[in-house]
C-alpha cells in the first residue's frame, strides 16, 4: 500500500516512478530545493526503485503447471482433429489469455505465423511426456497422441479453472474445426486490434489492415476481404479485445 501511495504522489506531480539510475539522478536534481514537510533525508529513490522491482510477482512452478494443464485440456478435447498442432494450440492459449483474461505466463512474439512463443511449446511438449499425458508426433496427421495417463490433468483443470470452465469449453468448441491458417488469421487480427487499443488509438479497419500487413511479409497471403470477414466473425462470436475502463 505504501508503494501505491508514493507512486500515486509522483505521478500526480508529473513525475513517473524512477526506473533507472538516470531517472534517480534527475529525481534528486528536481527535488533538491523543494521544501518537503517530511524529512527529505528519508526519501531514497534508489530504495524505492529496488522495492518496486521486488514487488513484481514472480512466476512460480504452480503458474507453469497451470498453463500445462490448460494446454492438456485443449489437446484432450481436440487431439483427434488433424488441424491441431503447435500453431493452433498456441493460438488457442493466446486467445484464452487475451479474450478470457487468463494469466498464461507466455511471451507471445511477433512470428510469421502470428503471436507465438517457441519456449512455451517446448515446455508443454516436455511436460506432456513427463506426465504421460500426450506425445507430439511431427510427421503424423494426428499430431498429439494420448499416452498411458491421458486425462490425468482433469482434476487439476477443474481445480485451477473452476471459474472459467464454461468460457474455456466454449472457446475450444468454437475453434474445433477451424483450420490452422484461419486461427492464425484471427489471432493476428486480435493482436493488432489489442495493440491499437493499448496505444490509445481509435479503432478503424484501415489502421488494423496497416498493422496486420506490417506484422510480417507472410501476412500478404490474406486479402483485405478475408481480414474484414474474420473481423465480422470475431464480433459475432465476441472474440475481440476490449479497452480497459479507467
Amino acid at each position: 500500500m505504501k508503494m501505491d501511495k508514493i507512486s500515486a504522489f509522483l505521478n500526480s506531480t508529473g513525475f513517473g516512478f524512477p526506473e533507472s539510475s538516470d531517472q534517480i539522478d534527475q529525481f534528486r536534481l528536481t527535488f533538491k530545493s523543494f521544501e518537503f514537510k517530511a524529512d527529505i533525508n528519508k526519501i531514497d529513490p534508489t530504495a524505492i526503485l529496488l522495492a518496486s522491482k521486488k514487488s513484481t510477482k514472480e512466476i512460480t512452478g504452480i503458474d507453469y503447471h497451470k498453463r500445462t494443464v490448460l494446454a492438456a485440456e485443449i489437446v484432450y478435447q481436440l487431439h483427434h482433429e488433424w488441424s491441431l498442432g503447435h500453431v493452433k494450440l498456441q493460438k488457442l492459449m493466446f486467445l484464452c489469455q487475451n479474450s478470457l483474461g487468463m494469466a498464461i505466463h507466455a511471451n507471445f512474439l511477433k512470428q510469421a505465423m502470428g503471436p507465438y512463443d517457441p519456449s512455451l511449446m517446448r515446455s508443454i511438449d516436455s511436460q506432456f511426456k513427463k506426465n504421460e499425458w500426450f506425445e507430439f508426433r511431427r510427421g503424423s496427421n494426428q499430431k498429439y497422441w494420448p499416452l498411458a495417463k491421458s486425462g490425468g490433468h482433469k482434476e487439476w483443470f477443474e481445480k485451477y479453472y473452476k471459474d472459467k470452465l464454461i468460457q474455456i469449453n466454449d472457446l475450444i468448441g468454437i475453434f474445433r474445426k477451424t483450420k490452422t491458417s484461419e486461427i492464425e488469421l484471427i489471432a493476428t487480427i486480435f493482436a493488432c486490434w489489442k495493440e491499437i487499443l493499448e496505444e490509445g488509438n481509435d479503432f478503424n479497419s484501415q489502421l488494423l489492415h496497416s498493422k496486420f500487413y506490417n506484422w510480417a511479409d507472410e501476412k500478404k497471403k490474406f486479402s483485405e476481404s478475408e481480414i474484414n470477414r474474420a473481423m465480422e466473425w470475431m464480433l459475432e462470436k465476441g472474440i475481440y479485445p476490449v479497452q480497459a475502463s479507467e
